[in-house]
């Protein structure tokens, strides 16, 4: 093949046979493989002995790639952190003292909400974290595994995308610097930044969805079904629902003689946020010269951003993770006084708890390789270029970024496929540039909150205990109500609407769009896939 933009249509067959049959089967490593395999075939020239060989490859390259390799070690550090944050007794005493100050479940939803959106500096270390402090209080509730999962999915990656400091801050900041400098704009990178902000309408807007439906209880869909069955029943699960992980007490028990604290879960957590924050100034070469030689806040200000633009994301979540496995191994032994042979128990535990995602992760992003390998996201982006216009481009690029990371399933990876089409083209087109930026870097969550080979989704998923279809079927009804909307204002603002009446506008439309389908659509007996996998649409 002369290149990847030939294969057309065929380049989207991989990534939509592993989600068909990821939905249908239940089966996600299987179906990735299957993916990963019939993208392989295609390439080497449909011989399915070659492909294999050709699969294997994509998986080794792309676990063994520097970024990814890290990104896998720090979610080990981060279960060995937590698996010994369980021997300590440490997050059982913390959600104890947080359980005794809430006392209903619109409390214990708007906890887990807070948190979610509090720990902002990396979305993956927000997700584990808010899931395995918050489960227990959420059981105690009676409030479903799928509410949960849902919560944590939208609530700590939409903040971290659009925090000021994060780890998500450098990547994107880094995409716009190089096709400005590409392109010859002298606008700031950080700056074009902040203005795309009020021009994420997805990732505002989905933050907003969770707290109208949980201060409202307007769920509807198969949410409203999962909702009504904990309620009822107490059951925070379905029957035959199968959790990526069920992390209980039981399996990590606490030695008899220590006195679990609440600090020993706050320090390890309050280590891996304090040396992520530090860790990303340091690889981005501030110094103390710059800091204590800059002579007015905005100098200093520029220098932050600066360094947090060219820092090393990979490095300093790394770093962090070590730096919060570290810090509970010492309490562990110095103030607990616990014998090594339980901590290598439980940072084995810690282990088992997140090989599955790990598997997972290494396999999504290698049928995002296949795909881009295929040219999913120039074969998109040419189908939108016959219809553009400079008022249309923003939300063309939206409806791209959408199926692009519903394809590949990773907001990331999407990004660095649009980014040098789109901003070009917007340029060259005269599109306003902030309103672009926004489209790309919002469509791409929106695409990654609806597709089951997402690392987010998996994570989610996966920290919240819950059957990872159910957390698919679960949300989509939400991420699609958020994703219309925000459909609608890129063309509204396309066509001279401000961002901030837009959001205005979008919020009117998500409570009443919340509202129409709680109370008058029945939807909450209605679910996409049966409990057995099948493809199709059921009433129970």
């Amino acid at each position: 093949m002369a290149g990847p933009e030939t294969y057309g249509l065929i380049s989207l067959l991989p990534a939509l046979v592993a989600i068909g049959l990821t939905l249908t089967t239940r089966q996600v490593l299987l179906s990735l493989f299957a993916g990963i395999w019939l993208g392989a075939t295609i390439i080497v020239g449909y011989n399915p002995v070659a492909g294999a060989a050709r699969a294997l490859e994509f998986v080794v390259s792309n676990v063994t790639a520097t970024w990814n390799m890290k990104l896998l070690l720090f979610t080990f550090l981060v279960g060995a952190m937590l698996g010994m944050i369980f021997l300590s007794g440490g997050m059982s005493a913390l959600a104890t003292r947080i359980a005794d100050r809430i006392r209903t479940r619109k409390g214990a939803e708007l906890g887990t909400a807070g948190l979610g959106m509090l720990i902002f500096v990396d979305s993956y270390a927000s997700t584990m974290i808010t899931g395995s402090v918050m489960r227990p209080i959420t059981d105690q509730f009676d409030i479903s595994r799928e509410k949960l999962a849902y919560i944590l999915d939208s609530t700590t990656s939409p903040t971290a995308s659009v925090a000021v400091v994060s780890t998500w801050l450098g990547f994107e900041v880094g995409l716009i610097q190089q096709q400005f400098e590409a392109l010859g704009i002298t606008a700031d990178p950080f700056v074009m930044f902040l203005q795309s902000i009020p021009f994420r309408f997805y990732s505002l807007l989905a933050m907003a969805l969770v707290f109208v439906v949980i201060l409202t209880d307007w769920d509807f869909g198969p949410m409203q079904t999962a909702e009504r069955r904990a309620e009822e029943t107490g059951k925070v699960l379905r029957d035959d629902a199968d959790p990526l992980i069920e992390t209980q007490e039981d399996d990590i028990v606490t030695p008899e003689h220590v006195d679990p604290e609440w600090w020993y879960f706050a320090a390890p957590i309050v280590a891996l946020v304090g040396m992520t924050a530090f860790s990303l100034l340091y690889t981005g070469g501030l110094t103390l010269d710059a800091v204590f030689g800059a002579d007015s806040l905005g100098a200093l200000s520029n220098a932050l951003v600066d360094a947090i633009s060219n820092a090393s994301t990979a490095n300093a979540i790394l770093w962090a993770s070590f730096t919060g496995a570290a810090t509970i191994l010492t309490i562990l032994v110095g103030h607990a006084r616990i014998g090594l042979e339980p901590i290598s128990d439980a940072i084995f535990e810690g282990f088992k708890m997140v090989m599955f995602p790990v598997a997972v992760l290494s396999l999504a992003w290698s049928i995002g390789a296949v795909s881009q390998a295929m040219g999913v996201g120039p074969f998109i982006v040419g189908i939108a270029e016959g219809v553009i216009s400079a008022a249309m481009l923003p939300a063309i690029i939206f409806v791209a970024a959408v199926v692009i990371s519903f394809s590949i399933g990773t907001s990331w990876g999407t990004m660095g496929i649009l980014f040098p089409v789109a901003i070009p083209l917007a340029f060259n087109l005269g599109a306003p540039l902030p309103s672009a930026i926004g489209a790309i870097l919002t469509g791409a969550l929106f695409g990654d909150h609806c597709s089951p080979i997402s690392d987010t989704t998996v994570l989610s998923s996966m920290f919240a205990a819950s059957d990872h279809v159910d957390h698919v079927n679960t949300q989509i009804p939400y991420a699609v109500l958020a994703g219309l909307i925000a459909t609608l204002l890129f063309l509204a603002s396309g066509y001279g609407l401000p961002a901030f009446p837009a959001l205005a506008i979008g919020l009117v439309l998500l409570v009443g769009g919340a509202y129409v389908f709680s109370e008058h659509v029945d939807l909450g007996r209605v679910t996409v896939y049966d409990t057995d996998g099948d493809l199709g649409v059921s009433d129970d």
